[in-house]
């Protein structure tokens, strides 16, 4: 029962749900989706196209195409916590290659992440010697705005 994160392909969701690929239609995404929860259609993100969201025990996932994904493609995907400021492992897993990233406290996950990893999974403004627990990665495919 684990997110997989990867890079330039998209999110593999947990319990063989699918595949959240970048390039996959609105309705394709959904429809992958909700093999694992009830998609909430809308939500409001600057720029976007389309966006929809679903929560997963403890793990919220945002998918969306904004004005420059090639064909209102999904470009843009949002993995986060639900707990803003998490003092604990999340319930589920969120992977990336190993590493559970939201299962260990952001200064254990900048020691074992190599520096291209850490400058593409965690943004700029997180203190690389917290010990709080990351509450959100993102991926990108699509080079438009970014929020």
């Amino acid at each position: 029962m684990t997110f997989r994160l990867r890079p330039g392909i998209g999110l593999v969701l947990p319990a063989n749900a699918g595949v959240l690929r970048f390039g996959m239609t609105e309705r394709a995404a959904q429809w992958t989706a909700s093999t694992l929860a009830d998609i909430r259609a809308g939500g409001w993100i600057c720029g976007a196209r389309w966006a929809f969201f679903f929560v997963h025990r403890d793990v919220l996932v945002s998918a969306y195409a904004c004005t420059a994904c090639v064909e209102q493609t999904m470009g843009h995907l949002i993995v986060e916590r639900t707990e803003r400021v998490p003092d604990r492992a999340a319930d589920v897993p969120v992977a990336f290659g190993d590493v559970d990233l939201f299962g260990y406290p952001v200064h254990e996950l900048t020691e074992v992440l190599d520096p291209s990893d850490r400058k593409l999974l965690l943004s700029a403004d997180i203190n690389p010697h917290s010990t709080h627990y990351l509450s959100a990665v993102r991926l990108d495919v699509c080079e438009g705005v970014r929020r």
